[in-house]
């Protein structure tokens, strides 16, 4: 499924619910998943919000790519001393802006379906990264999920375990693959029922808030039994053979 033409790009903080920097306990659960792959040496994919770098380990080396110039902005100002950088992961122009670089992890949460060449972009991804490193992949889960809310984020699609199969590089293997968040997928499913006009509504925000301070906490203790079929979201974690 496609919201957008294939010219069309929409990055920054067009692409996200202003509420989401405040959902502190929904940051840390999605680096809860990603911690142990992460290595000393990170890169970020998309920079956005910058709620992910401020949980990151305070010892990582850190750098950061986004292809939207106010982002890439307001992250140097946050952390002059993070090696960031403006470019589009989906062109080979990307390689070369890190073949000096050894990176030990990609993190790329909520950015691949913003991307009409996702292919691409994957396989750039995985050759930035080490051998033995790891790509931390965090998507919106299944096409039947599409909204308004997609579609005003700019998302061209949602994913399926089967498809990151489909798209998986010649270059690793995959160590992960599951869904995430299912209270968070019912609940994404509820708003397809109404018509949304904007990311930053007052009723996406207030579900934003409510979800991270009360419910969040049934989700995950649901999340093990749920993780096989059915989420919100879809992890997945490869690594570079």
């Amino acid at each position: 499924m496609q919201s957008l033409k294939n010219n069309e790009i929409q990055s920054g903080a067009d692409t996200y619910s202003s509420a989401i920097s405040e959902a502190v306990n929904y940051t840390r659960w999605i680096l809860d998943e990603c911690s142990p792959y992460l290595g000393n040496r990170v890169l970020e994919v998309g920079l956005g919000h910058g709620s992910y770098r401020q949980c990151l380990p305070p010892q990582v080396k850190y750098y950061g790519v986004d292809i939207d110039d106010d982002s890439v902005a307001q992250a140097k100002a946050r952390h002059p001393q993070d090696i960031v950088f403006k470019s589009d992961i989906a062109d080979s122009a990307f390689l070369q802006k890190l073949e000096n670089e050894i990176i030990d992890s990609v993190l790329c949460i909520n950015v691949l379906e913003h991307i009409d060449k996702h292919k691409d972009a994957l396989q750039n991804l995985m050759t930035v990264i080490r051998p033995g490193g790891h790509l931390f992949l965090f998507v919106p889960a299944f096409n039947a999920l599409y909204t308004d809310l997609d579609r005003l984020a700019g998302h061209h699609r949602r994913y399926r375990k089967e498809d990151i199969l489909a798209l998986l590089p010649k270059n690793s293997r995959i160590i992960k693959n599951k869904y995430f968040n299912p209270i968070g997928g019912l609940g994404w499913w509820v708003n397809g029922l109404v018509k949304h006009d904007s990311l930053n509504s007052g009723a996406v925000n207030g579900q934003i808030t409510v979800f991270d301070k009360y419910i969040l906490p049934i989700s995950r203790s649901l999340d093990p039994l749920t993780a096989p079929f059915f989420g919100q979201s879809l992890i997945a974690v490869l690594q570079r053979i």
